[in-house]
């Protein structure tokens, strides 16, 4: 399979999820152990990051931690990865 038809695919996936953003350790006593952000949802809890962003660097998302957020994207695996989102209005 070649990779356009691939990102085609996940085009197609898009979904939207409301949760809120938690920092949580990942990868607990391993080489990878990191502070990560996760999406709280009432579907599940996911690994969430920009689709767009480097997975090595610090995540755009960490500064909203604690708050609800909408966000649209795919999810690969555990990961959630957002195309976009924004703060729900309290």
């Amino acid at each position: 399979m070649n990779m356009s038809a691939d990102n085609h695919q996940q085009e197609k996936n898009s979904i939207r999820l409301t949760g809120r953003l938690v920092l949580r350790t990942f990868g607990k006593q391993t080489k990878s152990e990191h502070l990560a952000v996760y999406l709280v949802t009432d579907q599940g809890e996911y690994l969430i990051r920009p689709a767009s962003a480097n997975p090595f660097m610090n995540n755009p998302l960490m500064k909203l931690a604690g708050k609800t957020i909408i966000a649209e994207g795919y999810i690969v695996d555990y990961v959630f990865l957002a195309r976009s989102w924004e703060e729900e209005e309290e």
